[in-house]
């Protein structure tokens, strides 16, 4: 199933508002200053096809594998859905290319997966929020239901716990990766991109207060120094945890990053 979307400006710069999404690549004054397009947040399109996804199915999934492939513009229409074979929902946002697919893996949303052992360490980052937050994804995203809104919104949400985890680094792979993506420090000009996440939901009821605090505890592992690294992240807000969930970032070239946005 699938829908033809466009994304605006607007529409991106108050997702970001509501998420606290700070990435130049998002702000059309910074890209179009640099005569690119805008990037539309991977998290507005995920939420949106997701919530697609549960208002045709009526299921309940318990596992999310997201693949990050491209980069997709504003103002551009996108074939925006999911495709179902068997147990799989394959998730696609496609302008040209696919933004949830590689050669090599789709992007994919099922149930009844096994949850992978997390380790019990990690750091605690607490992230406030309040109810025009929550509104405003509610409405951007087309959400099906609230439950599923606010699950939605803490994976959208856990993107500024982790940046928060790099600009104040506690451990010693922190302040590492704080070095590399400092670009006062490192000459290179590196920016993190993810590869991969996978997302393990925990309870299918938990659903957030009007406002209020969510904890994300959070522990970066180095996969190839100055290069990869794994973060593996619980959500936990009202003493329930919403999900479990493992980033691969990879550290990649601002140059490049650019070049992978289309010129205005």
């Amino acid at each position: 199933m699938e829908n033809k979307v466009l994304f605006t400006d607007s529409v991106v710069a108050n997702f970001c508002k509501a998420t606290v999404d700070d990435n130049p690549i998002h702000d059309p004054e910074f890209m179009y200053s640099q005569n690119k397009g805008v990037v539309v947040p991977g998290m507005l399109l995920f939420s949106t096809i997701v919530n697609l996804l549960h208002r045709k199915t009526k299921e309940y999934f318990n596992y999310y594998k997201l693949i990050f492939g491209n980069v997709i513009c504003t103002n551009e229409p996108i074939d925006l859905g999911f495709e179902t074979k068997g147990e799989q929902n394959y998730l696609y946002a496609i302008n040209g290319h696919d933004m949830f697919s590689t050669k090599n893996d789709r992007s994919v949303v099922m149930r009844n997966i096994e949850y992978k052992e997390f380790h019990p360490d990690g750091i605690v980052r607490t992230m406030p929020f309040h109810k025009t937050q929550l509104e405003t994804f509610r409405e951007l995203t087309n959400s099906f239901n609230n439950t599923l809104s606010d699950f939605l919104f803490t994976i959208a949400y856990a993107s500024a716990a982790l940046f928060k985890a790099i600009r104040e680094p506690i451990t010693e792979v922190e302040t590492e990766i704080n070095r590399l993506l400092n670009k006062a420090i490192n000459p290179d000009q590196v920016s993190p991109f993810y590869q991969t996440l996978e997302i393990f939901r925990v309870n299918q009821h938990a659903e957030l207060k009007f406002e209020g605090i969510i904890e994300y505890k959070i522990r970066f592992d180095r996969e190839k120094a100055n290069k990869t690294y794994v973060a593996q992240v619980a959500c936990v807000h009202n003493n329930q945890c919403f999900y479990q969930s493992v980033y691969r970032l990879v550290a990649i070239p601002d140059k490049l990053i650019m070049r992978m946005v289309k010129d205005r």
